[in-house]
């Protein structure tokens, strides 16, 4: 087992409890004090300090990218002037996008008339000097795929769509590199890593879902314009079992989600649509109800397929 900071927690206190007993054993009472005064101390920080309960707390305002250097290729694209027929689409996603691929027949004609109007809703800048017609199909799909089963789709907020090579820097509220992020009125994404996302369909890492699990929260709880009934309403209860999932998670029963998942309330919810998707058979065994309220949020199931 990899040893992770939140199993820490809780082998420190148990090793330095051991030796405790041992010293009282060995006679050697000044320490066996010593080493139960620690514990103590140590017990009385997680307690009075670790205490932490899923908050919301990300601040969207920041995170803007660090602006390009205008020797930079920046290609624009504006979505209603794509136009891309049905058999391209269906061609592109055949071959990259799994979750099309699992959909019955039925749902598949749906599923490429939404995303033709999500895209012509878009406009999509390329910050590189490949741009491949991919691109915009496969980001858009992905938003679609997170908002099959809602009657609310557009995320209208968000009108850009920037898309990096790579990782890309941020430069507030500190400088550090981004996989992705939602920034303004932009949904920002290294193109590298959101391939891999979906070139890894089930190792629950997938930055594409990531933000636009993001995006739909922004437009719903904060932006409240364009709002899907049933998601808002069902989202209490969504809460209600990631909260008890969140508290598990930092436990040394945990280990489905990773310690990001653990910084805030969002990062949570981002994962778990990432779990939801790529791993639904591990969380519906580890957190039933947690997997029962998602489905009933996103109107899907993956275990089924869709159908």
């Amino acid at each position: 087992m990899i040893i992770t900071n939140k199993h820490r927690r809780f082998w420190i206190p148990l090793g330095v409890f051991l030796l405790t007993i041992w010293f009282v054993l060995e006679g050697e009472n000044k320490l066996a004090f010593i080493s139960f005064f620690l514990l103590f101390g140590y017990i009385f920080f997680i307690v009075l300090f670790r205490s932490e309960t899923l908050e919301e707390g990300v601040d969207y305002s920041n995170g803007l990218p660090v602006a390009k250097d205008e020797s930079l290729p920046c290609h624009t694209y504006y979505g209603e002037e794509l136009n891309f027929p049905d058999e391209e689409l269906t061609e592109i996603l055949t071959k990259h996008f799994p979750y099309f691929n699992s959909l019955p027949a039925d749902n598949k004609p749906i599923f490429l008339k939404r995303l033709t109007r999500f895209i012509a809703e878009k406009t999509f800048k390329v910050y590189d000097d490949t741009v491949f017609r991919e691109m915009p199909v496969l980001v858009s799909a992905a938003a679609i795929q997170l908002t099959f089963g809602l009657e609310k789709y557009l995320l209208p907020h968000f009108q850009f769509i920037h898309i990096y090579p790579q990782e890309f820097m941020r430069s507030n509220p500190v400088l550090c590199l981004l996989e992705g992020n939602v920034s303004g009125r932009a949904i920002n994404l290294s193109w590298k890593h959101f391939l891999e996302g979906y070139a890894k369909p089930t190792d629950g890492q997938n930055v594409g879902l990531h933000e636009m699990a993001h995006a739909l929260y922004y437009q719903t709880f904060i932006v409240e314009e364009n709002i899907d009934k049933n998601f808002r309403d069902q989202y209490s209860n969504f809460r209600t079992d990631a909260n008890k999932a969140y508290h598990t998670e930092k436990t040394i029963y945990g280990g489905l989600y990773s310690e990001y998942a653990e910084k805030n309330f969002q990062e949570f919810w981002a994962e778990s649509i990432e779990l939801f998707f790529e791993k639904p058979a591990a969380m519906n065994r580890n957190y039933r109800q947690l997997y029962a309220s998602l489905r009933s949020l996103l109107k899907q199931d993956p275990l089924t397929s869709n159908q």
